[in-house]
């Protein structure tokens, strides 16, 4: 076991604290190594805003990830993750995972239609050597676009792909396979809706927190009395047997923190194109896990 700590950072907003919460929790249940986690919004460093509408943030966490070799002091390694997913097996398959003289090593595309967002990167924080006010600079000036950066990365100078893709598993799951499961769909994620088909294996991981004390009641609670996750979390949680009707009841006035979200362009998850995606991958994954409505 090596002795220096698996140093991750999870893009969030207030709003994400419990699906991050969750994430480290699953993160440190399935490995012996030290872990230092932090979940980004927590710096409360300024971020600046480009100029032009098209190359603004779509959300409030997209550029975070910018932040990370700044505070590492540009050294060492450090994982990004999206604050929405679950790890599986232990962290150290990914931490471990060679650079080969890269400055950052990401999983390949997943071959369902999307482009890569870099949502699991592995940073060599000195080759990076980031300022996100040289990068928004870069934006302003058209030396970048919100694609460029998103998408391409195109502040990195050498990009790998070593990663394996069951590090960035698109909302499936697969015994003995999955290491980190990514609930991509904004409209069902666990903590949202009840009705992602794998909403269960969130549920046990978030039960199982509540257990150990690394998520205390109130911090439940309140994340609830806050909106920040939906109202029937605490029926689901006391009741296996729970109904997706019966907590849709629960649910009726709950409107996804998501929902409210500003950026630069049109909302993604409201926009016609992306829910007509989201609806064919939902198809897509009621059948792979042999899920019904």
């Amino acid at each position: 076991m090596t002795s220096t700590p698996v140093r991750v950072f999870a893009a969030s907003t207030p709003a994400e604290w419990l699906p991050a919460r969750l994430l480290e929790f699953s993160i440190r249940e399935t490995t012996s190594q030290p872990v230092e986690f932090a979940q980004l919004h927590t710096f409360e460093r300024p971020i600046p805003m480009p100029a032009a509408l098209q190359n603004r943030p779509r959300t409030p966490f997209s550029f975070q990830r910018f932040l990370i070799p700044e505070l590492c002091d540009l050294r060492g390694q450090a994982i990004y993750m999206d604050a929405d997913m679950q790890v599986f097996r232990d962290i150290a398959g990914l931490w471990d995972t060679p650079m080969e003289g890269c400055d950052l090593q990401t999983v390949q595309a997943a071959g369902d239609g999307r482009r890569g967002q870099f949502s699991v990167m592995l940073l060599d924080c000195e080759r990076l050597a980031w300022s996100i006010d040289k990068i928004v600079a870069q934006l302003d000036g058209g030396a970048l676009t919100y694609e460029t950066l998103m998408y391409e990365m195109r502040v990195a100078s050498k990009i790998g792909h070593g990663i394996a893709p069951h590090w960035n598993s698109l909302e499936r799951f697969e015994p003995g396979l999955t290491s980190l499961l990514h609930y991509t769909d904004m409209n069902t994620q666990p903590w949202i809706s009840p009705d992602n088909p794998l909403e269960s294996l969130w549920i046990d991981g978030l039960r199982r927190a509540l257990t150990a004390g690394f998520i205390s009641d109130a911090e439940l609670q309140r994340e609830i009395d806050t909106r920040h996750v939906r109202p029937s979390l605490r029926a689901r949680l006391q009741d296996d047997q729970l109904t997706r009707s019966a907590a849709r009841q629960i649910d009726a006035t709950f409107v996804a923190p998501y929902r409210s979200l500003k950026s630069g362009r049109a909302r993604p998850w409201n926009s016609v194109r992306s829910m007509a995606g989201a609806a064919l991958r939902k198809l897509r994954r009621m059948s792979q896990n042999g899920w019904r409505a």
